[in-house]
């Protein structure tokens, strides 16, 4: 792994003098100083990040289940790598396969989009990988479907720079990311954005759970600092936080108070009819149907940008993805659901 411009160790100490000089001779070489960037490639959310996710940085992702978070964290390693970088998934969720399906619908509808033809979904995809054959190659059979010639071929593009490490709560510690985050780093020759799907399951032997989730954390900042990574890490809520009416947020996450100090960016995801406020929904009664299809990331932490931001994305979990075009919220949310379907 290439050292960055200006980069040391770990407790090396130099005196600002140094530094300055340092700065202004990687300025001169035309080199950037300072952290490097991976934009979202999500416009509206590049703009309240100054760019986009950092090198050193610990970002956390929440959110009640099943609403999105392992969608848009394998959609930010997929724009990074499709940008020209790197990426590398710990998954303790879900097997590579089922990334893949993912991945390759993705991939078709952003082939297809504003066309005639509506793209494969996920599970037409499941299908003709399940169904067999006959002997046919993978591109023959995803040729077979809308935009998957196209989804082929950018993966292609890509393979060798989206890395998916299919992580178990039993041996994949801090130790054996970091380890993994250098070999990726070694055969990419870049340092890749990481996504680990989620730090809840990630084991610290010994520990009981608020304790192993702070070590977990610690651990997590500690090897984006190190290794000059973003981290992007997806957090699970506590159960209390689950019942019908609570609208999620920083405090509601398994053990909130370690990540919410660790992390320098905390994003919660929420569907829109559930936080938005009563009077969008009894005047119009048409507003609950549409705010089904959009989902609100609060950046409720962000060291580098502007925090307390309430944006939407419209969902296309047809597809495995978010829409990239979002916008601020213009609409009155509140902390606690008013609308139940």
């Amino acid at each position: 792994m290439a050292t960055p411009p200006g980069h040391h160790e770990a407790g090396a100490l130099r005196s600002l003098g140094s530094l300055l000089s340092e700065t202004d001779a990687v300025l001169r070489r035309g080199q950037a100083a300072g952290a490097a960037v991976w934009p979202t490639q999500f416009p509206a959310l590049d703009r309240m990040l100054t760019g986009g996710l950092r090198s050193g940085e610990l970002v956390l992702l929440g959110g009640p289940a099943g609403h999105g978070k392992t969608t848009l964290g394998l959609q930010l390693a997929r724009n990074a790598v499709a940008a020209g970088g790197s990426a590398v998934v710990f998954s303790y969720e879900h097997e590579a396969h089922t990334l893949l399906e993912r991945l390759i619908s993705m991939e078709a509808a952003e082939a297809v989009e504003g066309g005639v033809v509506e793209a494969a979904g996920v599970h037409d995809v499941r299908r003709a990988l399940e169904a067999g054959s006959g002997g046919a190659p993978l591109d023959a059979v995803l040729s077979s479907l809308p935009g998957g010639a196209e989804a082929y071929a950018a993966l292609v593009g890509y393979g060798d720079r989206l890395h998916i490490h299919e992580s178990s709560g039993g041996s994949t510690t801090l130790a054996e990311v970091s380890a993994v985050v250098r070999r990726v780093s070694e055969a990419t020759g870049s340092a890749p954005l990481v996504l680990l799907d989620y730090i809840q399951k990630l084991p610290v032997p010994g520990a009981g759970e608020d304790e192993r989730i702070s070590i977990a954390a610690e651990g997590l900042k500690d090897i984006a600092l190190e290794l000059r990574v973003p981290v992007v890490a997806v957090s699970a809520a506590d159960k209390e936080s689950l019942a019908a009416g609570h609208r999620m947020r920083t405090h509601d996450l398994r053990g909130s108070s370690s990540l919410a100090y660790e992390a320098d960016v905390v994003m919660i995801i929420n569907d829109k009819v559930d936080i938005v406020s009563r009077e969008h929904l009894v005047y119009d009664l048409g507003n609950a149907q549409r705010f089904r299809g959009w989902s609100v990331l609060s950046l409720e932490k962000n060291r580098h940008g502007r925090a307390h931001v309430e944006l939407e994305f419209a969902k296309d979990f047809e597809h495995g993805r978010f829409h990239r075009e979002g916008r601020e919220v213009t609409e009155r949310l509140i902390d606690e659901r008013v609308f139940v379907s």
